[in-house]
């Protein structure tokens, strides 16, 4: 798919018909870039696009409900929603391949809202031909087909949430969108669809089927619940911690200066001093309107005369001219002349005559009298108008807010200093009892860490028994398959499906594995920052890092005597290398091979916990992790991707401009901020942009438009 041009009339900050031209006639000219300051109208323009193609669906939305509706009414260009016979609409013209065809879409969303109730109309053209109603929802359901709702995060790419995409529940997020984008979620579909058939079944092989079944998802049940157990001793163990982080902070703190910390006595003279400070500003503001304001508070008949008196001055002024102008010799020549030419034959008698006319006409004799107070120039005039509107304009009830402001500073000054008074740093009453307090805590914290590890240890050993009678059933399942009936090749085909979805999935880790691993080198700076990062079978991605363990650190972790303590604090990886290296397969066998080691240390790749990388971190990972994933894609889909540096220190721009964009195939928009993509990384992509666009929002509140225009450097 190609977008070829977008138009939007009335819609968000965009009044009346907007229009933008994507259109190249050299394929490498791909790449699109818009321009805009935060408000200029990207973010709309992005909504804009998911809307027009997906309605509903790009809320969420399962149907056009009157929620949709209402959503869609929000976003109708304030300065003509009040017009009940206004519209608004989005319209997208785009290029789709099919079958090795090409065919021309246009599709437009318009809205109208007569009596306030807000109405959606959906419009598509195929090469010119406007589609009929039964064609119109094969339509919107080859669509949906294209890019399934789901997936709509991955197309539509706002930097700001992508990574929330992959970091909640991530597991399933990355292995759905592998699916789909690979084109393999047919599996997933016919395995369900073979499990309805062996559960509907009623036939005693069946019988084994389903029990075969119900334990399988037994088993996947017990698994996430250690999962989870698991995730609670590491969120137990980070408040132990913490607690007793605070308790030992505490007791220093109380040591050095009591209960009550420097840090807050300080604050509040802190506070007692910027509140004397907000108090003398208060009354320099005060002092300032008096002295500026209030004298020509006290005359206001004066100061109303000023602007007519400047008036009139200006009205005498231009008599002055004028009648200067009609005395001049010059003046008298041309209506001499002009007598003359009328074949008068007394000339200077009718020229005179004429001359007192035009005067009588054009002078009034009351400036004749008149004399200027001011005589003020141009400049002057404009500044003492420019007084007197601050005049006329000033509030006088200013001085009561002040007066209530300081007032109030007051009052907190006098509390702040009733609170110094009655505080006392040698209150040790008060420190015993928030120690009780954290210590109590800290008890009941690893009371429940104990009880957590009690039950993730029951659950893996009922884990072990449930995966053997797992796999007791799988071979009874099989052995009844031998009949040939319409349930046993069902049978066979979900084994054949579980075989052979295993080995698919371990094809396309592989793949996604291997490119996320050189992206992430292209685009991270630091040298050394990880040894390996690996996919497991659960679609789970791991980061890997080579380092030195002291044998003492490691002896003492096994200890514990638990595989799932020594697992989440090294890691899969780093627990599988050492059973590899030492032939021991279990946490007694470890420690004792570990105490006759002769090294001090050993180098172990360690999990690094994902959630512990800093905002740029996570965001060059996902940014790597996107892209491994969509190079599975198997159609030729439009990126639309706004704020595409968000948490992106600068020296990694240039990386993701080379290695990230530049790399990406099919359209591009990208949707920029003048403090995000710079004219140097559009330099970089010179040979790919098609067409830059700038977006302007005016003082009239609406976003403008410039073509071929660009944030000034």
């Amino acid at each position: 798919m190609k977008i070829k041009n977008i138009e939007l009339h009335n819609f968000g900050s965009y009044s009346g018909h907007n229009c933008f031209n994507f259109e190249s006639s050299k394929p490498e000219e791909r790449v699109v870039v818009i321009g805009g300051k935060n408000g200029a109208g990207k973010t709309t323009l992005f909504t804009a696009i998911q809307v027009c193609f997906y309605g509903n669906y790009a809320f969420g939305f399962k149907t056009a409900s009157k929620r949709y509706l209402r959503e869609i009414y929000k976003l109708i260009n304030n300065q003509v929603r009040i017009d009940e016979n206004e519209s608004a609409y989005i319209e997208i013209g785009f290029q789709q391949v099919d079958n090795a065809d090409l065919f021309d879409y246009v599709i437009r969303r318009t809205w109208c809202w007569p009596q306030n109730e807000i109405h959606e109309t959906l419009a598509v053209w195929k090469n010119g031909h406007k589609l009929e109603e039964d064609e119109l929802l094969a339509f919107q359901n080859y669509l949906i087909h294209l890019i399934p709702p789901d997936m709509l995060k991955l197309y539509f790419f706002d930097g700001e949430k992508i990574a929330d995409y992959f970091f909640d529940n991530k597991e399933v997020n990355i292995r759905d969108a592998l699916m789909i984008l690979s084109g393999n979620d047919t599996f997933d579909i016919l395995h369900d669809q073979v499990k309805r058939v062996l559960k509907n079944s009623e036939n005693s092989q069946i019988s084994v089927a389903h029990e075969y079944l119900v334990s399988k998802a037994e088993n996947e049940e017990y698994g996430q619940q250690v999962l989870n157990l698991q995730q609670e001793i590491e969120t137990i163990q980070d408040t132990i911690d913490e607690l007793a982080t605070e308790i030992e902070h505490r007791k220093k703190e109380y040591s050095a200066h009591g209960d009550v910390t420097v840090e807050e006595w300080t604050e509040l003279h802190n506070q007692l001093k910027d509140e004397e400070d907000k108090r003398e500003r208060l009354n320099w503001q005060r002092k300032a309107f008096a002295t500026d304001f209030l004298p020509f508070s006290m005359i206001p008949e004066l100061v109303g005369q000023v602007l007519p008196q400047i008036q009139a001055e200006k009205e005498h002024q231009t008599y002055r001219t004028l009648k200067n102008s009609l005395e001049k010799d010059e003046f008298g020549i041309v209506l001499e002349n002009a007598v003359r030419s009328m074949g008068s034959r007394h000339i200077k008698r009718d020229s005179h005559d004429l001359l007192l006319v035009i005067s009588d006409y054009l002078l009034d004799e009351k400036w004749e009298n008149f004399e200027s107070l001011f005589g003020l120039s141009h400049d002057e005039e404009g500044q003492i108008q420019s007084v007197i509107s601050r005049i006329n304009a000033f509030d006088s009830n200013v001085f009561s807010r002040l007066q209530n402001r300081i007032n109030t500073s007051l009052e907190k000054s006098k509390k702040i200093r009733a609170q110094l008074q009655f505080t006392s740093i040698d209150n040790a009453e008060s420190f015993r009892n928030t120690l009780s307090i954290l210590e109590d805590e800290l008890r009941i914290a690893v009371l429940k860490k104990e009880h957590a590890q009690e039950m993730l240890e029951f659950k893996q050993t009922d884990l072990e028994h449930k995966e053997s009678n797992l796999r007791s059933l799988k071979k009874l399942f099989e052995g009844q398959l031998k009949a040939h009936s319409v349930s046993a090749v069902s049978g066979k085909v979900l084994l054949l499906l579980e075989e052979l979805q295993d080995t698919l999935y371990s094809n396309l880790i592989q793949q996604v594995e291997s490119d996320l691993n050189k992206k992430f080198t292209q685009l991270i700076r630091k040298e050394n920052f990880f040894s390996q990062i690996y996919i497991d079978n659960s679609f789970s991605v791991h980061i890997l890092r080579n380092e030195n363990i002291n044998i003492t650190d490691l002896i003492s972790l096994f200890k514990t005597g638990s595989s799932s303590i020594a697992s989440s604090i090294l890691g899969e990886a780093a627990l599988s290398a050492l059973q590899e290296r030492y032939k021991a397969y279990s946490i007694v066998e470890l420690q004792k091979s570990l105490s006759t080691e002769t090294a001090e240390q050993l180098l172990l790749p360690i999990e690094i916990n994902k959630d512990q990388l800093s905002s740029g971190e996570k965001q060059i990972f996902v940014m790597a992790l996107y892209w491994a994933m969509m190079k599975q894609s198997k159609n030729d889909l439009p990126f639309i991707i706004d704020t595409p540096f968000a948490r992106i220190d600068t020296e990694h721009r240039s990386n993701i401009t080379e290695y990230f964009f530049k790399s990406l195939t099919g359209q591009l928009l990208i949707l920029s901020t003048d403090e995000e993509l710079s004219n140097n990384h559009l330099e970089a992509m010179s040979g790919q942009i098609s067409h830059v666009y700038m977006l302007e929002y005016g003082q009239d509140k609406c976003t403008h438009i410039h073509d071929n225009q660009y944030f000034e450097v």
